[in-house]
């Protein structure tokens, strides 16, 4: 019998994702929540809209934050190309590879309006999913927003020539910028003096884990400027993944009326863990966590909720993104909601609510700005 030689792990993760590609896919027809009214004011209690924060789910990672007339996004993405043209093989690290852009189309459908208000576009990591509609959404109509990320964000971003040419709107956090467990980093500011952010150093969890094996699609970072856009999936590399917190601030005294914890992957502990100190200084009001390969990763998120102990979770990240969100949605591969449901229920305080949000749906807090 001739013995094999030569294994290529990309060949087994495509094959593997591809079969569970193929399943049924679950259908998830409305939200998902530890009960009634547990996030946020109920429709018709909410009182004065400028007391309001509205966090309103755009789908993936893409979170938009408004407060009045100021907002703030996390990156958007609603191209959705199908499976056969990203899925991981030895093509997707050629430039010969199968070509990937934004759908304009998309984007103009599915972006609210008041996103084009945006000081700030934050990011996460580098991946596709991530990223591609960044470029699109940043010159056609979030003209204003300063988008910020890991130094393989703006390498990336580069490679846009209306970006290039206003490189201003391309802000880098380095690595020794960014707090962790051990550490604050620096605090950033909008331009408007709406909202602070700071970036934590994370990670992300493999897209397929298989006993001591993981699998992660487009690992790497981008050390030089790019002189084009990443043509193919695989070149959309990860980068230096970070989480971030999100403060509120009020127009009044520039003090933090709402904080946000946002990943947009899931961690190995400690990684994505804020400092004791930010911990200790004010609980989070609201954390937003990724279900999609949280079981991949140890302890996520039960470990990650006993620190933060947030009032609040919102779920992002659960549905397909190889579906246009014109169709039903449905949940993603890798993503096991049962299991991110459980821990949830196990580690949050009995008062803290959850939900798993439906795209496009907003959920209002009530905060108040006093003089």
């Amino acid at each position: 019998m001739r013995r094999a030689t030569w294994f290529d792990p990309r060949a087994l993760a495509s094959f593997l994702i591809f079969a569970a590609a193929c399943r049924h896919a679950t259908i998830i027809p409305h939200q998902i929540a530890s009960g009634p009214h547990s996030v946020g004011c109920a429709a018709g209690d909410c009182g004065d809209p400028s007391q309001l924060v509205s966090v309103t789910y755009l789908g993936i990672s893409g979170i938009l934050v408004e407060r009045g007339e100021h907002a703030l996004m996390t990156a958007p993405f609603f191209s959705n190309p199908s499976f056969p043209v990203v899925r991981p093989s030895a093509l997707q690290w050629l430039r010969s590879g199968p070509r990937i852009s934004a759908d304009s189309t998309e984007i103009e459908r599915f972006l609210p309006r008041s996103a084009d208000r945006a000081s700030v576009i934050l990011v996460g990591h580098g991946h596709y999913d991530h990223l591609l509609d960044v470029p699109y959404i940043a010159t056609h109509r979030a003209k204003s927003a300063v988008i910020f990320g890991g130094p393989s964000i703006r390498h990336m971003l580069m490679g846009d020539p209306a970006l290039r040419s206003n490189s201003s709107r391309l802000v880098t956090i380095p690595l020794d910028a960014a707090g962790d467990a051990n550490r604050e980093g620096n605090w950033f500011y909008s331009a408007d003096s709406a909202f602070r952010f700071m970036a934590i150093v994370a990670g992300h969890a493999p897209n397929l884990a298989i006993a001591h094996w993981g699998y992660l699609f487009a690992d790497g970072v981008v050390s030089t400027d790019m002189d084009s856009i990443p043509r193919t999936a695989g070149e959309w590399k990860l980068g230096e993944p970070y989480a971030f917190l999100i403060d509120v601030l009020s127009d009044y005294t520039h003090r933090t009326l709402f904080r946000i914890y946002f990943q947009d992957a899931p961690s190995e502990p400690p990684l994505g863990f804020p400092s004791a100190a930010i911990l200790a200084a004010r609980r989070m009001d609201l954390a937003i966590l990724c279900a999609a390969t949280a079981s991949n990763v140890n302890a996520a998120p039960d470990s990650l909720l006993r620190v933060l102990k947030p009032a609040a979770v919102m779920v992002t990240h659960w549905e397909s993104f190889f579906r246009s969100q014109r169709l039903p949605e449905a949940v993603g591969i890798g993503t096991d909601l049962r299991q991110f449901t459980r821990s949830l229920r196990r580690s949050l305080a009995p008062q803290a609510g959850w939900i798993i949000p439906l795209p496009h749906q907003t959920v209002r807090f009530k905060v108040l700005d006093r003089p």
